[in-house]
């Protein structure tokens, strides 16, 4: 039995070990970009199925060429999960997957859960491991949602739905489609979790799962708030047998903005199917702190806060950051290019955003944006390094520098949690060669 395995990074190494271990052997190409397709007619025949990277764009050569040879397409997320026992929740939209699904870990937190998916982990290096009764926590991208088959989540929740990726899926119809392969597979048994806030999100009706709903704006079949508490509502009585439950306050959770709070009934909504008791959850959220690269502080220096929001790959996810700021703020933005309007950066009102600090490819693209909703404030940088310089000298004490770039990594750095880490190592510099010039300036005086 062979195996094509296009794509060799974590996911890909963890795939191939994993199908070794089932006996297969295993073909590895790395980049599809550097394949000849006139010299693999004859292992395309031989193959029993390719799994492929998400990396891999959907009009690849060779995957076109597998079509036509009726191969079977997987991607690592279908393989790990055909090797995984007990039950999967699975974490898709645009924004806030990352820290919903580490705050669903976290709330049903035992010996026998795991996380995994595109947090870093891929499903295969651990599916071995899980037994009937494990509960495994995954976020899931519209890349991997592109090649499932069987893959059936006993918890599928849909946050969000903004434009993000078009020079991946082409239009936001494509995009919806691999996002909606999230219910595919879902039984009456299942459960769908969906965000009565987002009008796209809102609208879709899954077929046979049951469906609860989360909102921040208004009393739902789910999870929403009022007078300053959380509760979960159940028309059915499944879940609720009173057709109510007090959960928590508001005040319990340690995230900012109001696309946290969504996040966090999100979460409750998933905890609770899965059988949580409402007082487990109140405590455990109270003990849930931010996940790095997501408006996670950094340190202040004279008075001035760093925020490092690097997980910020997408204008709406910026958007939400600006919105979850109290104080006055300048903002550093930039990266590679995803092919979006940064229109919603700039006539984004009301915002308490001072100052724009660009830099990274899409520097001239946010620019022209910048001037043509009147933006005054903006000034440039050559890098990272001389973008929070220059942001540290453009605040004053009581204020924000906010680094959230709303584009990807790849035009500087491999992924966000790298830019993340950079932009924390630089702040700490920064601050290292500031005290030192206070404490040089009080010497002097002496």
């Amino acid at each position: 039995m062979k195996v094509l395995l296009i794509g060799y990074q974590k996911s890909g190494k963890s795939a191939s070990k994993l199908l070794k271990k089932l006996g297969y052997k295993v073909v590895v190409i790395d980049d599809d970009r550097k394949i000849d397709i006139n010299n693999y007619g004859r292992l395309l025949d031989s193959l029993s199925f390719i799994v492929v990277s998400p990396a891999v764009l959907p009009d690849s050569p060779i995957l076109k060429e597998a079509e036509k040879h009726n191969i079977k397409i997987i991607g690592e997320l279908e393989l790990g999960t055909q090797y995984l026992k007990g039950n999967l929740i699975a974490i898709t939209g645009t924004n806030g997957k990352t820290t919903t699904t580490y705050l669903v870990e976290h709330l049903l937190k035992s010996d026998n859960t795991f996380i995994g998916g595109n947090v870093g982990i891929p499903i295969t290096s651990f599916a071995p491991k899980t037994n009937d009764d494990s509960i495994t926590v995954a976020e899931v991208s519209s890349f991997q949602l592109m090649h499932i088959d069987k893959f059936r989540p006993h918890v599928a929740a849909f946050l969000n739905l903004t434009p993000d990726h078009l020079n991946y899926h082409k239009t936001m119809q494509d995009y919806l489609n691999a996002k909606l392969n999230i219910f595919a597979n879902q039984t009456q048994q299942d459960f769908a979790i969906l965000n009565a806030d987002d009008a796209i999100t809102a609208s879709i009706r899954p077929t046979k799962s049951k469906v609860y709903y989360f909102s921040t704006k208004k009393r739902v079949n789910g999870c929403f708030v009022s007078g300053g508490n959380i509760y979960f509502r159940d028309t059915t009585k499944t879940i609720a047998p009173t057709g109510k439950l007090l959960v928590a306050k508001v005040s319990d959770i340690n995230l900012l903005g109001e696309h946290n709070l969504s996040n966090v009934l999100c979460a409750i909504c998933c905890a609770l199917v899965c059988g949580l008791k409402p007082q487990v959850i109140k405590e455990r959220l109270k003990t849930f702190k931010p996940v790095e690269h997501r408006l996670q502080y950094v340190t202040d220096i004279d008075g001035v806060s760093f925020i490092n929001d690097s997980k910020a790959t997408n204008i709406s996810s910026a958007v939400c950051a600006i919105d979850s700021m109290t104080k006055p703020t300048t903002i550093i933005l930039g990266g590679s290019d995803k092919g979006c309007s940064f229109d919603d950066v700039f006539n984004h009102e009301p915002t308490l955003i001072k100052n724009y600090v660009l830099m990274g490819e899409t520097q001239a693209k946010l620019l022209d944006a910048a001037k043509k909703w009147g933006r005054q404030n903006v000034f440039l940088a050559s890098s990272l390094s001389s973008a929070v310089e220059l942001a540290y000298r453009l605040s004053s004490r009581g204020e924000n520098v906010l680094f959230s770039p709303a584009c990807a990594s790849f035009d500087m750095f491999d992924n966000y949690e790298q830019r993340g880490k950079c932009f924390c190592g630089i702040v700490r510099g920064l601050k290292k060669s500031e005290n030192n010039r206070i404490k040089n300036n009080k010497k002097t005086q002496i």
